[in-house]
């Protein structure tokens, strides 16, 4: 009877696991866009579409890290490695060069100020980090079912710990419910990101792959021609 414990405990791991999917505005000084994020797995998708209509999705391996990026306007992907990342990561840490983004980001900071937003009662976080970069976060303790999505949190925190730029954005998951609203502001420029849904819903695991109409991403042809003339030359 000893292994009773032991399915339990799987069992209750599966249920702890959820799709997410999180939809935000985001604005800057270059214009204002939309962002869905989408984890199934181990993995997860992002699809941005900017006012410029730059319309484009990446695709990323939560454990090896590798990537997609599909390019919608020409239906014309580029592949990256995890591993080719690794190994710049690598590189950088023997050479000692000083990154501030390779830093662990320092915990936002309660502001003991609150608001209510959108309906939401929030409390007012602080964070700082790299490059000169504040941020102020309007936290939901109320948001619907943050329990698990605050779980899928945690995994894109745990893949931000572990990549090249740890220190661009806080752990979200330490928080103590949904980040609703950010300002932030990075030598003199301002931004800002709104929630507009979050859900633990299933997603299509197809979303996840490489579509069949998509063909590999090649430079213009003037770049190839610079490339031609200059390799071409007589030493």
């Amino acid at each position: 009877m000893f292994f009773k414990p032991i399915i339990l405990a799987f069992m209750m791991a599966l249920a702890a696991r959820a799709d997410l999917v999180m939809e935000q505005q985001f604005s800057d000084t270059n214009g204002t866009g939309h962002v869905v994020l989408k984890l199934h797995a181990d993995k997860m998708r992002m699809d941005q579409q900017d006012t410029k209509s730059n319309a484009f999705s990446v695709i990323v391996d939560l454990n090896t890290r590798d990537s997609i990026t599909l390019l919608a306007t020409n239906k014309m992907f580029l592949k990256r490695s995890g591993a080719e990342i690794r190994r710049l990561m690598e590189t950088a840490k023997k050479a000692a060069t000083t990154n501030d983004l390779n830093l662990p980001p320092a915990r936002a900071v309660d502001s003991g100020k609150a608001e209510t937003v959108d309906g939401y009662d929030t409390e007012i976080y602080t964070w700082s980090g790299t490059h000169g970069m504040n941020e102020t976060l309007w936290v939901a303790t109320n948001f619907p079912n943050y329990a698990s999505i605050r779980n899928e949190l945690a995994r894109i925190d745990q893949f931000n710990r572990t990549g090249p730029h740890k220190n661009a954005q806080p752990e979200l998951s330490p928080l103590p419910g949904m980040v609703i609203k950010t300002q932030s502001t990075a030598n003199g420029k301002t931004g800002a990101v709104t929630l507009v849904s979050a859900k633990a819903e299933p997603v299509d695991a197809p979303l996840f792959e490489l579509p069949a109409d998509y063909v590999p991403w090649k430079p213009p042809a003037s770049q190839t021609n610079n490339t031609v003339t200059t390799t071409g030359k007589s030493p």
